[in-house]
């Protein structure tokens, strides 16, 4: 197993440990089941977070926004914008990384087991 996976199998544990501790407390299902999908969803959240941080949304914007609070409109001579650059890193795959992957797999598993104990 992967270090990720190995800590999405232990929140997803220690969740349903929660949840049966909460169970032993008197809660009633339906509030253990809302919290488990607030924190699902609380956990995709973060797992969409980080896949968005490694996507290059802003790149070759760092000229354009210097240029705008500039008094000059025209470009300095060391500003040449490498276009083909930009693009490729724009235009590169989707790096979805450990932390994102522990995210939405932990996320989901709390979202299903929170629609379970609801149900």
């Amino acid at each position: 197993m992967k270090k990720w996976q190995r800590a999405a199998t232990g929140t997803v544990g220690a969740g349903l440990l929660v949840a049966l501790v909460m169970k032993i407390l008197g809660h009633s299902l339906l509030t253990i089941g809302n919290l488990l999908f607030m924190v699902g969803l609380a956990l995709i959240v973060f797992g969409a977070i980080c896949v968005l941080l490694r996507g290059h949304l802003l790149t070759g914007t760092r000229r354009l926004f210097r240029r705008a609070f500039r008094q000059k409109v025209e470009p300095l001579p060391d500003e040449k914008v490498p276009v083909r650059h930009v693009a490729s890193v724009k235009n590169s795959p989707i790096v979805i990384n450990a932390p994102a992957r522990f995210g939405l797999v932990a996320g989901v598993c709390y979202v299903i087991l929170g629609i379970v104990f609801t149900i």
